[in-house]
């Protein structure tokens, strides 16, 4: 799958996801931290990835926007890093959540998950 992690994620999930086969990048590899949040959503769409983001209130504004419109969407998959252990775990354990999500999940929806 292709993902793109959002900033308030740790980089390293991204390549964690990498060493399990996965296509993923993180908004600081892009070298756009402090990115607007529908510059984010933009790349994803433009850019066929699932975004990876712990900002519900914001991105599941933009995408219901962008429904309303008939505009293209991307699929965004929230976490709540709060339910991960914290640490250096919290890499490993949500790209294995990520990993089992895109295995259950193999062509998302375009929209909120």
């Amino acid at each position: 799958m292709r993902w793109l992690i959002d900033e308030m994620l740790p980089d390293s999930i991204a390549d964690a996801l990498n060493d399990k086969g996965h296509d993923a990048v993180s908004i600081a590899s892009l070298g756009l931290r402090g990115a607007q949040d529908s510059e984010v959503l933009q790349i994803a769409v433009s850019d066929h990835r699932v975004l990876v983001t712990e900002n519900f209130a914001d991105f599941a504004s933009l995408v219901e926007k962008r429904q309303q419109h008939d505009e293209e969407c991307a699929p965004v998959v929230f976490l709540r890093k709060s339910a991960f252990p914290s640490g250096g775990a919290l890499t490993s354990r949500v790209a294995e959540h990520l990993d089992r999500w895109a295995a259950d999940n193999p062509d998302p929806y375009r929209g909120l998950h």
